[in-house]
């Protein structure tokens, strides 16, 4: 059961995540294909990284070196 939970969370967070951090590199003028990647990488990563239940309760200092080097990865400036 609480295996379920966790997947079930974990794929929630991919997909609110996702959406809002390619609205917001959109809106700074990162083209749509490249914002599409380097969320996607950080939402994969951040899966990997944190529990559902540190997901939850991410933060902007937990989830920003993950976008960098998903960034980075990308060929993006950092």
């Amino acid at each position: 059961m609480q295996k379920g939970f966790e997947d079930g969370l974990k794929t929630s967070f991919v997909e609110s995540f996702g959406e809002s951090c390619r609205a917001a590199a959109e809106g700074s003028g990162a083209p749509a294909d490249l914002a599409a990647k380097v969320c996607k990488c950080t939402a994969d990563e951040l899966i990997k990284k944190y529990s559902a239940s540190e997901l939850i309760g991410l933060s902007q200092e937990m989830a920003a070196p993950v976008m960098k080097a998903c960034a980075a990865k990308s060929g993006l400036p950092i």
